[in-house]
């Protein structure tokens, strides 16, 4: 028997026993229907949970540290056992599956102040690595370029311009504030300089401008305290664009040859320069002296991935500090939600099993002269079972699509009413990453592509199964008995 003509005869057979077999659909419709719908909800919920999260940080950065204490030991590591953040952990880091980038980071150790023009601002000095950050920093410059290893350049986070202020504006603005007071007759009270409002919003372009970095450090003669400046000029090479982390609003990034020398200028005393005691330094002096980051972050290829290296990273003796630790909570928990919804809706399923089974076994019973006369002109055993098998294959097929429309349909009046409702903004998941106005709206539930797939198949797979054992009947039936029943 062809395929074709047997294809022809499961359709021709359904079609005319078509309300039976739309009534045997219908179960496997709802069961259907129940699972992709219950899923789909857990999955909004999972996916509406997760870009929450996402507003505290981007959880494909982490930020690395040595581990300190072990908790599963309840115990703190010895400090000769702990990892240093060296060159050696930086290539360390980057053989984990999973890490796309590492950007390795010294800090100043004394706040610096960025002057560009008459605007200035309190900044926080990083030094980075520049071959490495480059390919962690490579898509994230808005304006100009990333650091090429000069120097007297620098890379400034998004915020920077938009907190720096016009120092001598806000002056002359509060002596005339107090000016028009005074001829009023001094019932106005003073006005302090803007410290958070228009000036901080007014951003500036600070790309391919000179600016000058201006520190401080204290040192003391016969214990007075003395105060000394340091003034570095650099040029504003590039801008990087706005990030979900607010760690870093304020930074600004130069070269880590440049923070460290800047940082041996700060922690060294004048009094102390021309002393003795700096030179003659003990060999374990000396190896404390190597030199070591103070952080570093990394950068996973995928938020799929974030699980399995922060793994990875714990198992090698590292701390992550990122929203990113978060997530296994929240797999674990809606994995374990998908699992009883999915459950409780398969119960339907294994109902509209019973109802194949037994409508199968009906149509035996109908068409046993039918099979008989097959097996006489030449139907093979195999030819029945495949004939039986398909019918049966096709009613649960039938009814998955039918049950995939009808989770749709309920999948939309779901999050139609959940928009309409206010309530995703009630549970604080309105908004993806960064809960900007173009960010795309999370939705109560959604139908991924693979889980409409699976629905169909799974409920294919559920018709075959229950047409095995007609089939293997209709199969076993005597030509001549199937022949002379009436």
């Amino acid at each position: 028997m062809k395929i074709i003509d047997s294809f022809r005869i499961v359709w021709r057979n359904l079609w005319r026993m078509k309300l039976r077999t739309a009534l045997t659909s219908v179960g496997v419709m709802i069961g259907t229907a129940a699972i992709v719908a219950m899923i789909a909800l857990s999955l909004g919920l999972k996916e509406s949970a997760v870009k929450s999260l996402e507003n505290f940080g981007n959880l494909t950065e982490m930020d690395v540290e040595p581990m300190y204490y072990i908790y599963e030991e309840d115990r703190m590591i010895p400090e000769d056992e702990r990892k240093k953040l060296n060159m050696e952990a930086v290539q360390e880091l980057k053989q984990i599956p999973g890490i796309a980038a590492v950007m390795p980071m010294k800090r100043l150790y004394e706040q610096a102040k960025l002057k560009v023009g008459r605007r200035e601002g309190y900044v926080e000095l990083i030094g980075v690595d520049v071959n490495e950050s480059a390919e962690y920093r490579k898509n994230d410059v808005e304006k100009g370029a990333y650091l090429s290893g000069s120097p007297q350049e620098i890379v400034v986070a998004y915020d920077v311009p938009r907190e720096m202020r016009d120092v001598e504006k806000e002056k002359r603005d509060a002596r005339r504030r107090n000016a028009d007071s005074n001829r009023s007759g001094g019932g106005g009270a003073f006005m302090p300089p803007d410290m958070g409002g228009g000036e901080q919003t007014a951003a500036f372009n600070l790309v391919d401008k000179a600016a000058t970095i201006v520190l401080t450090r204290e040192y003391r003669i016969d214990d007075e305290p003395k105060y000394e400046k340091k003034e570095v000029r650099v040029r504003v090479v590039g801008q990087l664009r706005q990030s979900e982390n607010r760690r870093y609003s304020s930074a600004v990034y130069a070269p880590l040859s440049v923070v460290k020398e800047l940082n041996d200028w700060v922690n060294r005393s004048r009094g102390d320069e021309g002393s003795d005691r700096n030179t003659r330094r003990t060999r374990e002096e000396a190896k404390k002296d190597k030199f070591e980051f103070d952080q570093m972050t990394v950068k996973v290829e995928s938020r799929e991935m974030v699980e399995s290296v922060v793994k990875a990273l714990k198992e090698k003796g590292y701390e992550v500090w990122s929203p990113a630790r978060e997530l296994e909570t929240i797999n674990k928990f809606f994995f374990v939600i998908q699992m009883v919804l999915g459950g409780i809706a398969a119960i339907s399923l294994l109902v509209a099993t019973i109802g194949i089974v037994n409508t199968m076994i009906m149509s035996i019973l109908e068409r046993t002269k039918e099979i008989g006369i097959m097996k006489v002109i030449g139907a093979t055993v195999l030819n029945i079972r495949w004939l039986f098998l398909m019918e049966s294959g096709f009613i649960g097929l039938i009814g998955g699509l039918a049950g995939l429309g009808m989770a749709w349909g309920a999948v939309e009046l779901v999050n139609y009413f959940g928009a309409s409702g206010g309530l995703l903004d009630g549970l604080n998941m309105g908004y993806g990453r960064g809960g900007g106005e173009e960010a795309e709206p999370s939705k109560l539930a959604v139908i991924p592509a693979w889980l409409a797939l699976f629905a169909i198949g799974f409920s294919f797979i559920i018709g075959l199964l229950a047409g095995i054992f007609p089939a293997i009947r209709a199969s076993r039936l005597s030509a001549l008995q199937a022949i002379r029943s009436e």
